[in-house]
């Protein structure tokens, strides 16, 4: 097994848990990302910045609307050796592997004080299309198997900056959620000859207990199964694969309904803060057979479950990976549904 000394930086690398069958990222350098608040360099004589990300300092320079940056304190790293499974110390089940993969920041605007929640339209559509343009560009990199796109917002879930903005990584492999969720697309196309989440949508629409709201390409809704009690997915109402499938009227769509999502949570949090969430797109995995039995989704999660109540995972969510909820998703989809924004 990889050593190092005192003097000496740990290695990025990843693990393989021989137990849970998944690989753990042991990235050290993200333990020296900055955290707003921080003095980060002079631009010019006596002038300093706190937000990396905003126009008067180097990553904002520019005029822009959205845009991609490298990540500087990356998880997976592109020039990492190619990622091959191997085994260390006398145990067969004791596997390493390098950190390959690709880090990527996405700003949503020039703005330090706008979120998601307040950006223009014509900026939500902006970052849609970049968001389509750069999963296309990591696809067509051959050792990629899921970019995933993502938003961490607030410092609740552990978010350092506050500028808005979110994040690519690009995985060698399919995570266990990712594949998870695709080997149940493949399974039940084989024995139903149809797709799980148009069959699942078709049922929602009929029974719409559940649905937050809708336009003429999606829905919004609290799933029939979520954990999270305030959990929210906007599926596509067309079997698409991938956000870059999308045409432009849906993805004008797209970005109308994710922003309800969102100003319907910062109406449910109240006294005119921002709710912590995580945003999860889920699109197709890339570079494997039969991705187009995948259907495009975006899952959001928020720890918040009710006024000065927080989830927090702990004996049974953590030990057992069974989460338990208070709330039946009917319940929190109507308290949801009938909020004025």
């Amino acid at each position: 097994m990889e050593k190092t000394n005192e003097n000496s930086a740990p290695s990025p690398q990843q693990r393989w848990d021989p137990f849970l069958k998944e690989w753990v990222i042991y990235a050290p350098a993200r333990s020296k990302r900055p955290f707003q608040g921080k003095e980060f360099a002079k631009n010019e004589p006596k002038k300093t910045w706190t937000c990396p990300f905003c126009p008067d300092a180097p990553e904002g320079a520019g005029i822009w609307t959205v845009k991609q940056l490298p990540n500087r304190f990356a998880s997976l790293n592109e020039i990492a050796p190619e990622f091959v499974q191997k085994s260390v110390g006398n145990l067969y089940n004791y596997q390493t592997a390098s950190n390959y993969g690709k880090c990527e920041v996405i700003l949503y605007s020039q703005d330090h004080d706008t979120s998601f929640g307040t950006l223009a339209m014509a900026n939500i559509v902006a970052l849609i299309d970049l968001w389509a343009e750069r999963y296309i560009a990591l696809q067509n990199m051959p050792e990629m198997r899921y970019p995933f796109i993502m938003e961490n917002r607030g410092k609740e879930i552990g978010n350092s900056m506050t500028h808005p903005h979110g994040q690519i990584y690009s995985f060698p492999y399919l995570p266990p959620k990712m594949e998870r969720k695709f080997i149940a697309f493949k399974d039940y196309y084989s024995t139903n000859q149809s797709c799980l989440m148009c069959d699942i949508l078709q049922e929602e629409l009929q029974d719409s207990s559940r649905i937050i709201e809708q336009n003429e390409d999606f829905i919004a809704e609290i799933p029939f199964y979520a954990h999270w009690a305030f959990e929210v997915q906007i599926t596509a109402k067309r079997h698409v694969t991938s956000i870059a499938d999308l045409s432009p009227s849906e993805r004008s769509n797209l970005a109308v309904i994710m922003q309800n999502v969102v100003r319907r949570y910062d109406t449910l949090f109240g006294d005119g803060g921002i709710m912590p969430y995580v945003m999860a797109m889920y699109n197709a995995p890339v570079n494997v057979d039969d991705r187009d039995r995948w259907h495009f989704h975006i899952e959001f999660y928020t720890p918040f479950r009710g006024k000065d109540k927080w989830k927090f995972l702990a004996g049974v969510e953590l030990g057992a990976n069974t989460f338990i909820s208070d709330a039946l998703p009917e319940q929190n989809a109507k308290i949801l549904r009938d909020l004025q924004i």
